[in-house]
């Protein structure tokens, strides 16, 4: 009887072991569950913060600090790009099917083009990153003469000679725009394109690379380039310390993609 009493009394403690074991677990994966859908919340509420300031920022154009009804806080920072004598690189790498628009002239509170505040300096310099293919541009300059419109074109490509496209080669590779490993074509507004940027009106330039996406800078020289966009930069911020943030940039409208429209040869094209 001592014998079986003894193995009832083993029985049991191996039971309660088991079910303690299994217990302490539920509460451990219970917690932990309970702690991933507390910092979800919170990121998350962190989130739609930010997304607030910067739907409160494209609306109002400024900066501002708020908190919300949700006690989440929001900061958020408008800072200007362009208008200054320095170099202006767009904000991320262009794709082969992108044309970026970089604006020679200002704009008005409205949008519309300011055309009485234009860029005026005829030298200046465009760069473009090397990449493991080599990457081309072509270049369009959009301009006002005498109340008419006017286009005019260039291409550069570092491979000109061995591609047969016609490009012109870069003023160098190596250096440029304030920093290296870049391509770099100097262009002169009145011997490149017969642009006289003292009685012309400079409006804006059409740039998309060939064959390889890159990075484009625009050294403006002596001059200084009008406002080309706004960075928006919101952070939401929760009582846990839980902080997430985004960044928004805020261009003009481009123009119409019928600028873009170009034909090239290799060959004269006989009509």
């Amino acid at each position: 009887m001592k014998k079986q009493n003894g193995q009832i009394v083993l029985m049991t403690l191996l039971v309660l072991t088991v079910a303690i074991t299994l217990v302490l677990a539920f509460i451990g994966r219970t917690t932990v569950n309970t702690a991933i859908s507390s910092q979800l919340e919170d990121s998350a509420r962190a989130f739609n913060a930010a997304e607030a300031g910067i739907e409160s920022s494209l609306k109002s154009g400024i900066g501002s600090s708020l908190v919300l009804s949700s006690g989440a806080k929001v900061d958020t920072v408008v800072t200007t790009i362009g208008g200054a004598a320095n170099v202006y690189t767009f904000p991320k790498q262009t794709s082969t099917t992108t044309t970026e628009t970089l604006w020679l002239v200002d704009h008005n509170a409205d949008g519309s083009l300011n055309e009485a505040s234009s860029f005026n300096t005829n030298l200046v310099t465009l760069c473009w990153t090397q990449e493991a293919t080599v990457p081309a541009l072509s270049v369009a300059v959009i301009y006002k003469r005498s109340g008419t419109y006017y286009v005019a074109r260039g291409g550069y490509d570092q491979s000109a000679a061995s591609r047969a496209n016609n490009f012109s080669s870069p003023t160098l590779a190596g250096s440029g725009c304030g920093t290296s490993n870049v391509y770099a074509k100097s262009i002169n507004f009145s011997t490149d394109f017969g642009i006289n940027v003292a009685t012309d009106t400079l409006l804006m330039l059409r740039v998309r690379p060939y064959y390889s996406g890159t990075t484009i800078s625009f050294d403006p020289g002596a001059g200084s380039l009008p406002l080309q966009a706004k960075r928006i930069e919101s952070s939401g911020s929760v009582s846990s310390g839980t902080t997430r943030k985004i960044e928004v940039y805020q261009q003009y409208k481009s123009p119409s993609s019928l600028f873009d429209a170009v034909l090239y040869s290799q060959s004269d094209i006989i009509q």
